[in-house]
């Protein structure tokens, strides 16, 4: 495929974003990086409110690659928001090229290890985390930081496809959780991180 990895993971997000829509489910979608941690940026792309139309595509479609990823400070920025809506099923994904790190953390691991605190934050709230990662590395660190919650995507060129997918099967498996079926809307937010690419991205 001759997409980036910017294009492809925009088509993903509005391939889910079109099916959520149609579902009739309440979903946010937002972008993240961060340039050490006094400037941790939080773009906003579709709030809960909003329809999945041509305005909420556009500021997708405008979203750039670059900076890091300080992904513990957008979880709880997301979770907050998320934490407001009033639903049984409240769904985070985070979409992610890369691990927790910054510019200014020569330690790898304490980021990681603030992004687990986070992601427990966010479960103790009654929220569903869950990561997909785009980083062919993910196997050295993405269980410290999300448990069992996540999935890698290893042929990229397959996320648009494996996305909305991924999202019904996750569903579906927190209304079993709840071990009740439900007929209450959902809420999900959807986190992408701008992905550190030299292009001119995306957060679940």
């Amino acid at each position: 495929t001759n997409q980036s990895i910017l294009e492809l993971s925009q088509e993903a997000v509005s391939l889910l974003a079109w099916s959520v829509e149609q579902l009739g489910d309440n979903f946010a979608i937002a972008g993240f990086n961060s340039n050490t941690r006094e400037k941790v940026m939080y773009y906003h792309i579709k709030g809960y409110s909003e329809h999945w139309d041509d305005t909420v595509k556009a500021r997708l479609a405008n979203l750039k690659a670059e900076y890091s990823t300080r992904m513990g400070a957008a979880i709880r920025h997301g979770t907050h928001y998320l934490n407001l809506q009033k639903s049984d099923k409240k769904l985070m994904l985070i979409l992610t090229d890369g691990e927790p790190s910054d510019i200014d953390v020569n330690d790898s691991e304490m980021l990681i290890k603030d992004t687990h605190k986070a992601v427990q934050e966010c479960q103790q709230k009654g929220m569903y985390p869950y990561c997909i990662s785009l980083d062919n590395k993910a196997d050295e660190y993405i269980s410290d930081v999300f448990g069992s919650h996540y999935s890698v995507i290893d042929r990229i060129e397959s996320l648009p496809k494996e996305l909305p997918q991924l999202f019904l099967s996750l569903t579906n498996a927190i209304v079993l959780s709840l071990e009740r079926r439900t007929n209450e809307l959902s809420n999900t937010s959807i986190i992408i991180k701008c992905l550190a690419l030299q292009l001119s991205l995306i957060h679940i």
